[in-house]
């Protein structure tokens, strides 16, 4: 049963917004760009692993996708498997090329058209993750459960290589299409339940209670300001998607190709979150959406039904807890649509 659906990681789509409001030209451009391939190329691996779990029987185990807890310090494990009789960590990685492991070492050396470049080490990953997960369960009173931990190779075109001396690390490191008679040996190995379906369900929604999302401070990461990205909102016709759609009698409207929309104002609201922070006023509405009046940006974040504080004037809106408003996913994005 999938409790933590898959989604796109927030970064990605930090990048996304960026991108969407930054000039053709702009020198960051490539950057974020780059940056967005590596979070979609993850995001695809986790889909390909996700195919593999799709044949687990629902009633037994429960999947986390993203899950990410606070122990000393937050972390954010790729997959969680828990069943009642263990749980099973998962990192997935979606890497070309040649992956070197060499005994002892904290790097990977990963080797790609003939150049070499180190990487961390996804064991070292995961072997912390399987530590801050047991101490979040210690926290937590949860007794008695099992944890295990594995990194997933999502291409079976990866090559995996280490030295003769390392050989256990093919227990820890597999490729996805091997998941499900990993997940067979656990079986063997933890025949007898661990904890009731009760405690199970209890995990289960402690876990969700306690997966919280962070949304980073993307304007400081790439050393950008207001001035850099482009206002307004744009038009939903993928053929234009020229800047900015006019606010006029409750609809959005192209000056350019006549598109007309009640909803347009929606991914801006939600780039508005990704780019600038997590709350805002009607006055920072209506600027943003180059609107005349915050009395109008007021309606529409009322009609969002977005949480608030304050009163009037002094409202501030913000999103609900571990919510993304226009998300995307492999369904909603053209191939490449985001890069120049």
């Amino acid at each position: 049963m999938i409790m933590l659906d898959l989604k796109l990681s927030v970064q990605a789509e930090q990048c996304i917004a960026l991108l969407r409001r930054m000039p053709k030209g702009h020198p960051v451009r490539p950057i974020v760009e780059k940056d967005l391939r590596a979070w979609l190329k993850g995001y695809y691996g986790e889909l390909n692993v996700a195919y593999y779990l799709s044949f687990l029987p629902e009633n037994e185990y429960y999947i986390f996708h993203g899950l990410r807890l606070k122990d000393k310090s937050s972390f954010q494990m790729d997959i969680l498997l828990v069943s009642s009789k263990f749980a099973l960590i998962i990192e997935v990685k979606n890497i070309s090329g040649k992956l070197k492991f060499e005994k002892g070492s904290d790097l990977m050396v990963r080797e790609l058209n003939n150049l070499e470049e180190g990487m961390d080490n996804p064991i070292q990953q995961v072997k912390r993750h399987h530590l801050q997960f047991n101490n979040w369960l210690k926290f937590h009173q949860i007794k008695g459960i099992p944890v295990e931990h594995l990194v997933v190779i999502s291409k079976t075109s990866t090559i995996i290589e280490t030295t003769p001396d390392n050989q256990q690390i093919f227990q820890k490191v597999i490729y996805a299409e091997s998941l499900l008679d990993k997940i067979r040996e656990l079986e063997e190995r933890y025949q007898k339940p661990r904890i009731t379906k009760n405690t199970l369900n209890h995990l289960s929604h402690t876990l969700l209670n306690a997966h919280h999302i962070c949304i980073p401070d993307i304007l400081q990461k790439y050393q950008l300001t207001q001035t850099d990205l482009i206002p307004g909102v744009q038009c939903t016709n993928s053929k234009c998607n020229c800047y900015p759609m006019k606010y006029i009698s409750a609809a959005w409207r192209c000056n350019r190709c006549k598109e007309i929309s009640k909803t347009a104002h929606i991914p801006a609201v939600s780039d508005y979150f990704l780019i600038y922070g997590p709350t805002i006023t009607r006055k920072q509405l209506a600027k943003f959406l180059q609107i005349d009046s915050p009395i109008k940006a007021r309606y529409l974040l009322l009609a969002l039904k977005l949480p608030s504080i304050g009163t009037k004037r002094g409202s501030k809106y913000f999103l609900p807890k571990n919510c993304i408003l226009f998300p995307h996913d492999e369904n909603s994005m053209k191939k490449g649509e985001f890069f120049t």
